[in-house]
């Protein structure tokens, strides 16, 4: 009896160690190293000069390594036609291009010269420049004393032979500078080039035009993926005229010596002079692992709203024993030099990744798969959790589009570019019009949500922007991620819950301390939550990881977008990420629109439309965060008689950031923020200050113009 319990313990233990979920959230797989093909060419007579996308690449015979996907080939030698291939190459493959290159006609054939046996031949020496290496870096590279986060290419150019190279260009990407002075043999240089490929492989070429007659011309190409660095800390050098004078502002996850003492009123740094770097668009694929729920679909009609939906045969899926194949679905890739963002068109039109540069990381939840979880509205019984930001209508939860293609527009305007997405275009049902636009210089994106009633008669509908976030780029949350609600927020309405000690479905619930438990700390929670501000009682909503210091900002107008909501799976004994994944991923979300809470709808008149706009963006190295806006986000807090101060702008911004305590202007400084490098300062208070006290920060320009303010009670000693 005594060894049967024992059995009947260990089986209990291993059932329940594959059963639970890790208490702290999975690091992302490693990505591996990036697929290559090879391609040998070889024609006749040899000696061509062998251009690969319009990128000099070599002389022939040419071994290059390319990545997967087309490419032009062109061979080029003087008095010959040039020889033109397009290829498609897959991963891992192995391609010979070879043939006889045709004489040109209004060129005579080159003739060979032929040397007498035993005379000496002569040598002319000649130079050869060679890639030493090349890396993503700031202009100022390692140093202080830079004012943009403008991330470029750094090529460091040899002259490895034995002759002085004239003029000559490099190409790196889409970018040229000019060597004017030529290279010394054995002498050096390095560039700086604007820009690089974020995710992918970056080309540097050398004499780009052929203005130099090298021994090798094969080693005048570089192209790998190279890795993006954290940003140093940043100064102001002292100048002559003052030793002591310093700059505050840092990157992320930095750390700043206390100011020394109240500062007076400072002169107002000019702006940062770099232009912004243009907005660019460029259409890409990507392999999602996709479970086969499409065989098993079948489409039902709401006469309502006038619309189909998918509903899922879910005995008949699982026992088919699904397993996921590999699809190939295409995207949309819009940046600037803080933001990528990625959509995917043929999954709900949705907004599917959001990275943010200055960090490197995606802030915005990506399923590995797309797998049926059995969520969703009940009547199609399932929902695809595939990660980003969905368009949810026409009823509540995630609405019917979130898994049919979406139109998609892109237009520029020289200074943005806005993506548009459509969902029908029919004139007898609730239509949807989405605008996402992301400007030149800016660290944030807006979203445009328009709802038309095209019909004769008035319709009641409801939206919903959900985005699934794990700022941070761990792909789920830890325990420290915060919601983070305006302080005027004292209580919220739940929507759902899965810990009995909290009230029930449309009940009120103090916020953010129930029963002594601070909830807005994900790892507080028991088992999983939803709940509502219910109306929006501020203009923003955040979550921000405060153990990766990073988060997500979404600014709305509350007067029109009256609804927001937060939702989590819990964090002790959290529902399973096997309902939705297949890798323990997890995420957390933030909901938006235009009624209070999914019970509510919104009425369009007939022929009639309701828009809004929101603004969203990450933030990250404040170490927590208190309040934000549209202009900036804000980190307040207090102790040992010293203020910490944090601040961070969605575009850039000069002028003064003040402190006061109970109304008293007690610190200003001066400063020229750009987006992702937050500003933080240590601030003393002074020993003659009471045990509390009302901090007040406040972003002032020039003309007295308030960008941003926060204010709060808080212990001081």
């Amino acid at each position: 009896m005594r060894l049967l319990v024992t059995l009947f313990l260990l089986v209990l233990i291993l059932v329940l160690s594959r059963c639970g979920l890790p208490t702290r959230p999975m690091a992302e797989v490693p990505t591996p190293a990036a697929a290559t093909a090879r391609v040998t060419i070889e024609v006749r007579p040899p000696g061509a000069r062998v251009f690969v996308n319009g990128l000099r690449s070599g002389i022939t015979p040419a071994s290059l390594t390319l990545p997967p996907g087309q490419h032009t080939i062109r061979i080029e030698q003087d008095g010959y036609e040039p020889l033109v291939e397009t290829v498609s190459l897959v991963a891992d493959a192995d391609l010979v291009v070879s043939g006889q290159l045709v004489a040109s006609p209004s060129s005579p054939v080159p003739g060979v010269t032929h040397t007498p046996v035993g005379e000496p031949v002569g040598v002319q020496p000649l130079p050869d420049l060679v890639v030493v290496r090349a890396q993503v870096e700031l202009e100022t590279g390692g140093a202080c004393d830079y004012m943009s986060t403008q991330l470029g290419i750094r090529v460091w150019i040899e002259n490895a032979g034995a002759a002085e190279a004239g003029p000559f260009v490099v190409q790196a990407n889409d970018a040229y500078l000019e060597v004017p002075d030529g290279l010394a043999p054995g002498e050096k240089v390095s560039l700086w080039f604007a820009g690089y490929v974020h995710d992918g492989d970056n080309t540097v070429l050398v004499d780009a035009t052929q203005q130099v007659d090298e021994i090798d011309e094969g080693n005048n190409r570089f192209s790998q993926r190279l890795p993006v660095p954290t940003l140093p800390p940043t100064c102001t050098p002292p100048s002559a005229e003052d030793p002591t004078s310093a700059h505050i502002a840092t990157p992320p996850v930095a750390t700043l010596p206390p100011v020394t003492a109240p500062l007076p009123p400072s002169a107002t740094p000019s702006p940062p002079t770099p232009p912004p770097v243009a907005v660019t668009m460029r259409d890409g694929e990507i392999v999602i692992p996709t479970y086969p729920y499409a065989s098993f679909t079948t489409q039902a009609w709401n006469e309502t709203f006038n619309m189909p939906y998918s509903v899922l045969d879910r005995a008949a899926y699982n026992a088919s024993n699904p397993a996921p194949i590999n699809v190939t679905y295409h995207t949309f890739v819009v940046e600037n030099e803080y933001l990528q963002l990625t959509f995917l068109r043929e999954v709900g039109g949705r907004l599917y990744e959001v990275v943010y540069k200055p960090t490197g990381n995606r802030v915005t939840y990506r399923n590995p798969v797309l797998k049926p979880s059995p969520w969703g509205p009940p009547e199609q019984g399932w929902w695809l959790a595939a990660g980003g930001f969905e368009w949810g209508l026409p009823v509540e939860e995630h609405g019917y589009e979130w898994s049919i293609p979406w139109k998609l527009n892109a237009t520029s305007d020289g200074r943005s570019v806005t993506v548009t997405l459509l969902d029908s275009a029919a004139d007898d049902r609730v239509r949807a019009e989405i605008a996402v636009r992301l400007e030149a210089g800016a660290g944030c994106f807006t979203i445009r949500p328009r709802l038309e009633n095209p019909t004769t008669a008035p319709l009641d509908v409801k939206y919903w922007t959900n985005a699934m976030l794990a700022p941070g780029g761990r792909n789920a949350p830890s325990a420290n991620l915060r919601f983070v609600l305006p302080d005027a927020v004292t209580a919220v309405t739940v929507h759902s819950r899965g810990d009995d000690h909290l009230p029930d479905y449309n009940e009120r619930m103090s916020w953010p301390v129930v029963n002594g438990v601070d909830l807005s700390r994900l790892g507080n929670w028991n088992r999983w939550l939803g709940f509502f501000e219910d109306p929006a009682e501020g203009e923003f909503i955040a979550v921000y990881d405060e153990e990766y210091d990073e988060g997500v900002v979404r600014v709305a107008p509350a007067d029109v977008a009256q609804g927001a909501k937060g939702f989590a799976f819990g964090w002790q004994d959290l529902i399973s990420p096997g309902n939705w994944t297949d890798d323990g991923s997890s995420y957390v979300e933030l909901h938006g629109g235009p009624s209070p809470t999914f019970d509510d709808s919104v009425t369009i008149p007939a022929g009639g439309d309701l828009q809004w706009t929101e603004t969203w963006y990450p933030v990250a190295g404040l170490g927590g965060l208190r309040y934000a806006n549209a202009s900036a986000a804000l980190n307040l807090a207090a102790g040992n008689a010293q203020a910490r101060v944090a601040v961070a702008v969605t575009h850039s911004w000069s002028g003064d950031l003040v402190l006061m305590l109970n109304g008293k202007e007690r610190w200003r400084q001066g400063a020229a923020l750009l987006p992702g490098l937050p500003f933080l300062a240590t601030v003393p208070l002074g020993d003659n200050i009471p045990q509390k006290g009302r901090l007040t920060l406040r972003l002032e320009a020039p003309d007295g113009t308030v960008a941003a303010e926060y204010d709060a009670d808080l212990d001081l000693k």
